[in-house]
């Protein structure tokens, strides 16, 4: 594997990717709760299947002639084929395991965000993806399986997803048996509401390579964000993390790479962690000396210091982030706000949540919005 490009670089390598299939949407925070993330994978110009409700899986899969699974729509999937997901209740697990390629990707996306609900059944996870260069995007997934979002592949983008209430393990979980998955983004996705222990969280990252950011994680029984196993090489920025058992850690600690390869190479910056109840960041087990901590704010978490091992941080704020309006989900910040023009662009991705490109001002903000 190649080595890892540096925060900046990295952004920009996936800003690069990503803007000939995402465009931007304005938006206004819902009345109650976040508002569906503004980021929009838009059919490409390879061959479009759609699914519909209303749909047969013996059809052909045309606008005229819909599909009526997504996991139909997979079997039929080929490099370059986008998969439009028309709105409606979709209830059944996804499976999907067809690959893309470097030069022509695999998308899935539900549009408009968040119209196309997917119930999971079952006892693993609402949608389990094996493929790699596969983009998923614009869902809500919800369900009794264990988990929301299951990650096998590499090469995998999951942006702007609503992924919550999975009440026995994550709402998204990125391994494989060998913790050998590597670049992954996160982007963009609202996860809430997941697990019963400390071991499950909102977003679950064991894998190298990646950028985990723009990401509202609250509510969930284990930690915001948790990169454990193969945990190196990442970017983790302008998350919001609040209301968990913890907010964020880095770290290794089981086989099959403790004691071999560290997690090292980590860039945690802008993040906003707030009221989460053990920890708001931390570093565990086996880490290395070049994860940096930059521009984090904490607040009323069950300890503030950054718990830290081997890495290295500045500009840490401690304050109240002073959010708009938290109660009916506006996580945008208030113009007193400390988190205002208070983050680097290291590791800051060049649009936030809600599509706003950065940084707007005299500088980049703390956490997935901008000011």
């Amino acid at each position: 594997m190649s080595s890892s490009p540096g925060a900046g670089r990295r952004v920009a390598l996936v800003a690069a990717a990503l803007a000939a299939v995402m465009t931007p949407l304005g938006c206004s925070p819902g009345a109650t709760g976040p508002a569906a993330p503004a980021l929009l994978i838009t059919p490409g110009a390879g061959p479009t299947l759609y699914v519909s409700t209303q749909g047969d899986d013996h059809n052909p899969g045309s606008r005229a002639a819909p599909l009526r699974t997504i996991s139909k729509a997979a079997t039929l999937a080929r490099p370059g084929t986008t998969v439009v997901v028309t709105p409606g209740r979709y209830v059944g697990s996804v499976s999907s395991s067809v690959s893309g390629t470097r030069g022509a990707r695999i998308a899935f996306t539900a549009q408009p965000p968040w119209s196309a609900q997917v119930v999971g059944e079952g006892t693993e996870a609402a949608w389990r993806n094996e493929g790699d260069f596969v983009d998923i995007a614009n869902f809500d997934l919800s369900g009794n399986t264990v988990r929301g979002m299951l990650n096998e592949g590499s090469y995998v983008r999951i942006v702007a997803n609503r992924i919550h209430d999975f009440a026995r393990g994550d709402c998204i979980s990125t391994y494989n048996s060998g913790y050998t998955l590597h670049d992954i983004d996160i982007i963009g996705n609202v996860v809430h509401g997941c697990g019963s222990t400390m071991l499950d969280h909102g977003i679950y990252a064991a894998y190298s390579h990646g950028l985990i950011a723009d990401n509202t994680s609250y509510g969930n029984a284990g930690y915001g964000i948790h990169c454990w196993h193969n945990c190196g090489q990442l970017v983790i920025s302008n998350n919001v993390a609040f209301g968990n058992g913890g907010g964020i850690v880095v770290g290794q600690g089981d086989s099959p790479h403790f004691g071999r390869v560290p997690a090292d190479h980590v860039t945690v910056s802008n993040n906003i962690v707030v009221d989460n109840r053990v920890v708001g960041i931390a570093e565990a087990g086996a880490t290395g000396p070049a994860n940096r901590y930059l521009d984090n704010l904490l607040y009323r978490n069950g300890d503030d210091r950054l718990e830290l091992r081997t890495g290295t941080e500045s500009g840490t704020v401690t304050a109240d982030p002073e959010f708009v309006d938290d109660d009916s989900g506006n996580y945008r910040l208030r113009d007193s706000s400390p988190g205002v023009d208070a983050g680097t662009n290291l590791g800051a991705p060049p649009y936030a949540i809600d599509g706003a490109p950065r940084p707007s001002g005299r500088g980049y903000d703390i956490g997935a919005y901008e000011r």
